[in-house]
């Protein structure tokens, strides 16, 4: 009896770490650990630009695999891949774009000359000191 109570209690606990874990995956402007939303590095906008990238390959290949070959299983495993799994990388694809979005965004904000009148970057000196013309 005790073991069927603790195995009933792993399921839960296995279940609700499910549930959480697709809650979390959901959420669209949940950032990856040690992403920085606000961070003001080019170089860094452009390493989660990769990141992301990838992400969304992997799932989308994920998603595309699972699709080719859903007709090939039987009805009840079509069904339960149709229902929980598709719907997972679904989301998780949704996701990863909207983040790969984001850094896209702020890579090309953090490219763009400032707007108080400065050029950027600075055009080096031409002769006698002055600036040179584009």
């Amino acid at each position: 009896m005790k073991r069927r109570e603790a195995h009933d209690e792993s399921m839960a606990s296995r279940k609700e770490e499910a549930a959480g874990a697709a809650w979390e995956g959901a959420d669209l402007d949940r950032p990856l650990s040690g992403e920085d939303p606000k961070s003001g590095s080019l170089a860094e906008a452009r390493h989660w630009v990769v990141v992301y990238r990838h992400l969304v390959k992997l799932e989308q290949d994920l998603l595309d695999m699972l699709a080719q070959m859903i007709p090939t299983m039987p009805r009840e495993a079509q069904r339960e891949a149709e229902e929980t799994n598709l719907p997972v990388l679904a989301s998780q694809v949704e996701r990863f774009r909207h983040r790969l979005d984001y850094w896209v965004k702020r890579e090309r904000e953090l490219q763009e000359p400032p707007k108080n009148g400065v050029e950027w970057p600075p055009r080096p000196p031409g002769p006698r000191g002055r600036r040179s013309r584009p």
